[in-house]
C-alpha cells in the first residue's frame, strides 16, 4: 500500500484572495433576453441599451472562477472520487512542484499519491473536473512556472476555472446560455 504524500486535512477552510479580482471593478449586467448562439463560440443577448455578444467560454470560465473561490472560502472544494484510480507519470519539474505543492493540490479536491519514480496515482478530482478536462488541469499546474510573486492558490483556481468551463464551439441549449 502507498502513502500519500501529505497528511492536510481534505477541507480545509481559508480564504483566497484573488489578485483579478482585486484589480477589476464588479461589473452587473442589466437583465439580459437571450437571443442565441453566433459561430459555437457566442451568446447574442438583447439588453436596455442594445445587442451583448458575450463569449460564452471566457463568461463561464469567470462564473466557474468566482464558484470556486466562494467554495474554497467556506466550505472547501468539492471532491469526486475516480471509480478506478488513475496512473500517471510527471516530469523532474513537476515532480518537485507536486510534492511541493501536494497539500494545496488536496485543498483544491486532488487526492494523489506516490507510485514509483515520479510516478502517481490519482484517487480524486475537483468536482468541477468530473465531466471535464482535469488530466490537462492537473499538468497545467505542475508545469506551471513558479516565482516568489506567483500567487500558487490563485493559478490553481484559474486553471481549474478554465478548464471546467463550456468549450468554445460547444452548441448550447436555451437553458445552458440562459444559465
Amino acid at each position: 500500500m502507498t502513502q500519500p504524500l501529505w497528511s492536510v486535512p481534505a477541507k480545509e477552510n481559508g480564504s483566497v484572495q484573488s489578485s483579478s479580482s482585486a484589480q477589476s471593478p464588479k461589473l452587473t449586467l442589466p437583465l439580459l433576453r437571450v437571443l442565441g448562439q453566433a459561430a459555437g463560440n457566442y451568446i447574442v443577448a438583447e439588453g436596455p441599451d442594445g445587442l451583448y455578444v458575450i463569449d460564452q467560454h471566457a463568461a463561464h470560465e469567470r462564473i466557474m472562477y468566482e464558484k470556486l473561490l466562494a467554495e474554497k472560502a467556506t466550505r472547501g472544494i468539492q471532491v469526486q472520487g475516480m471509480l478506478e484510480p488513475y496512473s500517471f507519470e510527471v516530469t523532474a519539474a513537476a515532480d518537485e512542484m507536486l510534492k511541493a505543492e501536494a497539500g494545496r493540490l488536496q485543498d483544491f479536491g486532488f487526492t494523489i499519491e506516490a507510485f514509483g519514480e515520479r510516478t502517481y496515482l490519482v484517487r480524486a478530482v475537483p468536482s468541477v473536473l468530473k465531466d471535464g478536462d482535469w488530466l490537462p488541469a492537473l499538468r497545467e499546474i505542475l508545469d506551471s512556472p513558479r516565482g516568489k510573486t506567483t500567487d500558487v492558490e490563485d493559478d490553481i483556481i484559474k486553471s481549474l476555472a478554465c478548464h471546467s468551463a463550456v468549450r468554445a464551439g460547444k452548441i448550447l441549449t436555451d437553458d445552458e446560455m440562459r444559465d
